[in-house]
């Protein structure tokens, strides 16, 4: 719509460009107010960034003064030592290693005393017998297990652990060989017992 050339406006026209006027300041007035909106949405967004950010800031400080603390007070320590080392002067420092103490329940077989010996010899028959108190009595502080003196026996020979284990507890049954539990009661293990002789 268009004025006539020459002409006044008519009252008809003014009222419908006020009409547009208002449209478009409607729209304009609408457009900024979500702008606004945005921006208080992104500034409460970055206020709260700032909070988290001194937060963390006052944390970290507090910790480097801890951190600091502890620094001064090592530092404090190790001049106290070097002043207290340079006062002994360069003597060398003897160190005396003190063997730990036996430990009971793990002391083997082997360590322990046999027990006395009979004054009466006991007479020992059979070769096979014989044989297993030679190889005993080889070295009477020892404690032997059964497999020990098989393979000293037979070799690798099948069932030559089950042979030797039924001739040294009869050994032990005439009281020339002691037999002795492993800590768990696990394993066993034979002694010289008393002095022998072959029959």
């Amino acid at each position: 719509m268009s004025l006539i050339d020459g002409g006044a406006p008519s009252p008809d026209w003014v009222a419908m460009d006020m009409e547009a006027m208002l449209r478009e300041c409607d729209g304009v007035i609408a457009s900024k107010d979500d702008e606004l909106r945005r921006l208080d949405e992104a500034i409460e967004a970055l206020r709260g960034k700032m909070t988290k950010a001194t937060e963390e800031r006052q944390q970290a400080v507090l910790a480097r003064q801890q951190a600091k603390h502890v620094l001064d007070k090592i530092h404090a320590a190790v001049a106290e030592a070097a002043g207290l080392r340079a006062s002994r002067g360069h003597r060398p420092s003897r160190l005396r290693i003190v063997p730990p103490a036996p430990d009971v329940a793990a002391q083997t077989p082997a360590d322990s005393e046999p027990v006395a010996a009979s004054a009466d010899p006991i007479r020992i028959g059979g070769a096979r017998s014989i044989a297993a108190m030679q190889v005993i009595s080889g070295d009477p502080r020892r404690s032997w297990s059964a497999g020990e003196v098989g393979r000293l026996l037979e070799g690798e020979a099948k069932g030559a652990n089950r042979r030797t284990r039924c001739l040294l507890d009869s050994l032990h049954r005439q009281s020339v060989l002691e037999k002795i539990y492993s800590a768990d009661g696990k394993r066993t293990y034979y002694r010289l017992a008393a002095t022998w002789e072959a029959a």
